[in-house]
């Protein structure tokens, strides 16, 4: 395969750039909302959009760039979620391990895997508090890391402060698409019926074009050929249609 196909130090530097802009228009909006020149109900549209394209984009850039090449502001992965919310170090050990021991008991995102539908759906919106869960229990905290829950705690707790129950304008979308994110990627792309694998998502027509334009053709094509992205990481996303991999499923 040529490496023309490869990710490339400009794509981590227009992720990071995406990830920054994408967090501004998020908190901007919020606090235009807070500021009463935009109604709060228009987070209701805005912030599925951002938060899906939020998480492509930190994704990709998981296989692209270590911790120390991003400024802070990504490293903090600041989404207001939850009260305590792992960092872009955390996240990218977990995520590099769910590539290497993926559907197995290894693999850290196993538990999304687990049971039938409504299940993947309670563990895929519960995500961030198990992944907190999960990874307290077999690692310390560090001083970077107790720094970084401080600035998600003064964070979520700011913007309840200033919107008051109006927070939930935001919240309750972010969590849902968040949530809906997570089961689409591992849940949906991940299981079929008892068998646990990767495998592609057959979005055509119409439907792949509304999902280009809302959440990017990065997005779409990370969906569509998630096996390939599994197979080889380092193909850039909007490229995975130009080859192929074989479906690999695991008993």
């Amino acid at each position: 395969m040529s490496t023309a196909h490869y990710t490339t130090a400009n794509d981590g530097r227009r992720y990071q750039r995406t990830i920054l802009l994408l967090t501004i228009m998020l908190f901007g909006l919020f606090a235009l909302a807070v500021a009463g020149i935009v109604p709060y109900w228009l987070l209701l549209l805005t912030t599925p959009i951002l938060i899906v394209r939020w998480m492509l984009a930190v994704h990709e850039i998981f296989h692209i760039c270590a911790t120390e090449q991003l400024d802070w502001v990504t490293r903090l992965l600041p989404l207001a979620l939850t009260p305590l919310f792992l960092g872009y170090r955390e996240y990218r050990d977990i995520h590099f391990r769910h590539h290497h021991y993926m559907c197995t008991p290894n693999d850290p995102e196993y538990f999304q895997l687990k049971g039938g539908y409504l299940s993947g759906i309670c563990n895929a919106v519960t995500a961030p508090e198990q992944a907190l869960y999960l990874w307290l229990k077999t690692h310390r905290i560090t001083p970077t890391l107790a720094w970084q829950f401080v600035l998600h705690l003064l964070l979520f707790t700011s913007m309840i402060y200033l919107a008051g129950w109006h927070f939930l304008y935001y919240w309750l979308p972010a969590r849902i698409s968040y949530g809906v994110s997570n089961f689409s990627f591992f849940y949906l792309l991940h299981r079929r019926g008892h068998e646990y694998g990767v495998y592609k998502a057959h979005i055509t027509g119409i439907i792949a074009s509304l999902y280009q334009l809302l959440f990017g053709l990065d997005a779409l094509r990370a969906t569509q050929h998630h096996d390939v992205h599994h197979a080889n990481p380092r193909i850039v996303a909007h490229k995975l249609n130009t080859t192929s991999a074989p479906i690999s499923t695991h008993q």
